[in-house]
């Protein structure tokens, strides 16, 4: 059974709902019901029939996005390319937002090796080597996609202003969000529109649609599982879409999860660069880094919110005290601030 698993009865957390949905998408009468996550986001159970066993999803209906059809559509596209390593749809409930998967053994991702951080890139390449006219009609933008500087500006000003209600919370955060977070916002910015308009660039408007590429946005360790033969194999797809091919990078290098090393952020950020040149990448990149950087620090930053914190207690997730989380997410966007320093254009 998969770390986090929990088995359940039919006439506990396995409601009836649950129960009728899963009679109704399988093939064959339902055996077992295991509940394996449960949080925020959606409620995975392990179905087991006579034959086979399935994930069925359930999703979750205070959202505006539509996480069930964007998994749903990523998938198909997956399968309909043969790009292989991920769950196949096997049917769905759109009424009662449930999706049942083909069932994929494997392990937790402990340690991410070089080899796991070259079939990352080589997994986000043959998203991108499967595009075709289907895909562009079927599948909708990524998760907070960053397809312009006004659209990453707009994003971390949102979280921002949720920050600024909560800063005399703690005391020393306050200082840090207002002397640095807040002055760094407009400088990187101020250096990304100086290097744009260098590039001949505007930094205003959207990529176009032809140097756009699919990514999973929430792709990493997390979000995988080692087989048995060693590799990898990619799991949820609810934020996948169409966004600038520079997020995938900065998504991958900066999530605070993946606990990377310089060299495996350089092998990522290079295989991708080495695959993608439709837009001038390579050039843009230095650019944006440091605003997706202020972006990811804003995430991180979002465990300050006392939401946050009622959220992590409903899903068994609160891991010390929230005096000890607070300090934590501060210590974390502190040091991704300081190296986001050295990799700030310079304005001319």
């Amino acid at each position: 059974m998969p770390p986090g698993t929990r088995s359940v009865t039919h006439s506990s957390a396995a409601t009836d709902d649950i129960q009728d949905v899963a009679r109704a998408l399988c093939a064959e009468p339902v055996r077992s019901i295991s509940e394996i996550r449960r949080g925020g986001n959606s409620r995975i159970f392990r179905v087991e029939t006579r034959a086979q066993r399935y994930a069925l999803k359930k999703y979750p209906a205070a959202d505006n996005r539509n996480r069930l059809e964007a998994e749903v559509n990523a998938l198909r596209f997956m399968e309909r390319k043969g790009i292989g390593r991920t769950p196949e749809v096997v049917a769905v409930s759109r009424e009662r937002r449930f999706a049942l998967l083909t069932w994929i053994d494997g392990e937790a991702v402990e340690a991410v090796t070089d080899g796991d951080v070259a079939e990352f890139a080589a997994f986000q390449i043959a998203l991108d080597q499967g595009i075709d006219a289907d895909a562009r009609n079927a599948i909708g933008e990524a998760s907070e996609a960053c397809l312009s500087g006004p659209r990453i500006m707009a994003q971390i000003e949102r979280r921002y202003a949720r920050l600024a209600a909560v800063k005399h919370d703690v005391p020393e955060f306050a200082a840090f969000f207002d002397e640095v977070l807040v002055p760094s916002l407009r400088r990187f910015e101020d250096g990304a529109q100086q290097a744009y308009r260098r590039l001949g660039f505007d930094f205003s408007q959207d990529l176009a649609p032809q140097f756009r590429t699919l990514i999973p946005s929430d792709m990493g360790a997390h979000n995988a599982l080692r087989a048995a033969d060693g590799r990898l194999h990619f799991l949820d797809f609810e934020y996948f879409g169409w966004d600038d091919p520079l997020t995938s990078i900065a998504n991958f290098i900066m999530h605070p999860g993946m606990r990377l090393s310089e060299r495996q952020k350089a092998l990522y950020q290079q295989a991708l660069l080495g695959h993608f040149g439709r837009h001038a990448e390579t050039d843009r990149l230095p650019a944006l880094m440091p605003l997706y950087g202020l972006r990811w620090c804003a995430i991180i930053l979002g465990e300050l919110l006392p939401e946050r914190w009622q959220h992590r207690l409903e899903s068994n997730a609160a891991l010390g005290t929230w005096d000890e989380v607070r300090r934590e997410q501060i210590g974390k966007a502190r040091a991704l601030v300081s190296r986001l320093d050295l990799q700030a254009p310079l304005p001319r």
